[in-house]
């Protein structure tokens, strides 16, 4: 079962923390889509995804945030690096030992971003 959840909505610009967002329980796994839609001259983005285990009566400002440790489709090396995108298309990334880190909410974070529009949505993947 594969459930969708925005981060950050089509259209999206600038350097922005957009708002925790809970993503519900009986997740085994979950993944990051980020997408970029269009690019101007010179184009880049920084972008990471930060995990609060706040409840999400927990205001942003007053939860406790971290990097989410991650792997990639590509690569079984857990990472906590932002991640650069230069160029139209999607990345990908899948949370790293979720058993361990079980957030409550999940927020993206953008920055150094210069003639980029992007999305960014979280799948809950659980078994049935």
């Amino acid at each position: 079962m594969y459930d969708r959840i925005t981060l950050a909505a089509a259209g999206s610009t600038g350097n922005n923390t957009h708002t925790g967002t809970p993503l519900g329980g009986g997740a085994e796994t979950v993944a990051f889509q980020f997408v970029v839609e269009t690019t101007g001259a010179t184009p880049t983005v920084t972008w990471k995804v930060q995990g609060s285990p706040d409840e999400s009566s927990v205001s942003d400002a007053n939860s406790s945030w971290y990097d989410v440790s991650y792997v990639t489709d590509s690569n079984d090396t857990a990472a906590v690096t932002a991640k650069t995108t230069t160029a139209v298309g999607s990345q990908i990334i899948f949370t790293a030992n979720p058993v361990a880190r079980r957030y409550r909410k999940y927020r993206l974070v953008t920055s150094a971003n210069t003639n980029i529009t992007y999305h960014a949505d979280a799948f809950r993947i659980a078994s049935r």
